[in-house]
């Protein structure tokens, strides 16, 4: 199987025999690489960085939420000896183990097991949400399955458009609904809206004025027709989506410096190939729609000639220690977070002198680079340092002088070989077919009740 033959020399059946070899190999070796985490996890063994999955993201190539979630499925695995053995098998695929850990516990571990085994990953993710909708109803909280918080990401798209995915608890979910009902109902409404207030309704005396009390004007006006303001949520949330965004926009004074609650948009100095910051380029119709209105402030305008993405333009040299402002926004506009490798905080960041204002240090772009409050701390005590080289770019240091790489290159480990106890379709369902979803929750929590039940009386008897 891992001979190294050429695929499109393979008939079929070998190919598809090589495939699931292969899929059950990744498998056993996931289950292996989880059970290093843990350790790695138990030591707290990764001196300079702030978590566990920040090292796996620096030094394993990974994102930052795959390590995450990596990290949170080897704690939990110590726990679970049934699954781990299954996965270390290659029965069990890390996608089937990363679902039965949100919701696996020891009473219904093995049950949960053989579930996994005739189904399918897609099947068992449906299955594990039923089961934690179950026990949410039930208020069974599990230990090793975190409780239901607010997700989103977005990203820009190659046609230019931003595309947004939401995972919303239930109450956030409604205020977000809520919220799109009250946008939609004031981008849409009009002047001839029931709900608004019909001056002619209101009480007038003999001379046209509107009725007083007590000498002053009647400040309560009244809508012509009381009714309910509900209006259904909108089929597409986009428009309200906008409305909403704003209003909060709009509405609520920011400060001078606010990175990424400002539209950034970059021009050449002859104002075209237009960009938002960090996104897609813009239309010269888009452009003027984002210019009319808007307060306009130029960060920067200029490169360093030969060295791409670098700003010059802004600098205080030795006339004063504290960036102003501008110079603060041109160095979030180039660093956007913590620039020690592995961190990549965004929050809490200081402008750090890389030659020290102190022993002669100027206050400019080239001496400038975004720390967080721990990394700087980090770095006034010497556990790490740093090195300027001219036209913004630097360079890290561990405290014998070897270079600090930002990213880290991934190579295969010498000496390995196929473990020969992994059989080709170990990955491969039980039996498979449709799922009944009800059927098997009913057991699962049947299996688990009684179990309890046992456990008590034991408890009691002794």
């Amino acid at each position: 199987m891992f001979d190294g033959a050429d695929p499109a020399s393979l008939s079929d059946d070998v190919l598809e025999s090589r495939v699931l070899g292969y899929a059950a190999q990744i498998t056993a070796l996931t289950a292996e690489f989880l059970s290093l985490v843990a350790e790695l996890d138990e030591r707290e063994s990764w001196p300079g960085v702030h978590s566990l999955a920040h090292w796996l993201s620096w030094k394993a190539g990974v994102s930052k939420r795959t390590a995450q979630e990596q990290v949170r499925v080897a704690k939990a695995l110590t726990e679970l000896p049934l699954i781990r053995q299954a996965f270390g098998a290659g029965r069990l695929s890390y996608s089937k183990v990363r679902a039965l850990t949100r919701v696996a516990t020891a009473l219904r571990e093995k049950e949960l097991v053989n579930l996994a085994l005739s189904c399918t990953a897609s099947q068992l993710e449906r299955a594990v949400r039923a089961i934690g909708q179950i026990d949410r109803d039930r208020g069974i909280e599990s230990e090793n399955r975190p409780p239901v918080e607010s997700t989103g990401r977005w990203k820009w798209n190659a046609d230019g458009s931003l595309s947004v995915s939401l995972t919303l608890s239930p109450l956030d979910g409604a205020r977000l609904l809520a919220g799109a009902v009250r946008a939609e109902y004031e981008r849409t409404r009009t002047c001839d809206d029931a709900d608004l207030s019909a001056v002619s309704s209101v009480p007038r005396n003999a001379a046209s004025e509107l009725e007083t009390v007590d000498g002053e004007p009647d400040s309560e006006v009244k809508p012509a027709n009381r009714r309910d303001l509900w209006r259904n949520v909108p089929s597409n949330l986009a428009p309200a989506l906008v409305a909403m965004a704003d209003m909060v926009h709009e509405g609520i004074a920011m400060p001078d410096l606010a990175p990424g609650a400002e539209i950034l948009i970059h021009t050449d100095e002859g104002g075209q190939q237009a960009h938002l910051d960090d996104g897609p380029a813009l239309s010269e119709a888009e452009l003027d729609e984002a210019h009319c209105g808007a307060a306009v402030r130029k960060a920067l305008s200029s490169r360093v000639s030969g060295a791409p993405g670098k700003l010059a333009l802004l600098g205080l040299g030795r006339k004063s220690r504290t960036p102003n402002k501008a110079l603060v926004r041109a160095l979030f506009v180039r660093d956007r977070c913590c620039q020690m490798p592995g961190c990549e905080r965004t929050r809490h960041l200081h402008a750090h002198h890389v030659v020290f204002w102190s022993a002669g240090g100027e206050t400019e772009l080239d001496n400038l680079i975004l720390l967080c409050g721990s990394c700087h701390r980090a770095l006034h005590r010497g556990e790490f340092s740093i090195t300027g080289h001219g036209s913004q770019r630097f360079s890290f240091h561990r405290p014998g002088g070897s270079v600090i790489d930002v990213s880290p290159a991934t190579h295969v480990p010498g000496q390995w070989s196929p473990d020969a106890r992994v059989a080709a379709d170990s990955t491969v369902p039980v039996g498979g077919g449709k799922l009944d979803l009800g059927y098997a929750t009913e057991v699962i929590h049947a299996v688990r009740e009684w179990k309890e039940r046992n456990a008590s009386r034991e408890a009691g008897a002794a």
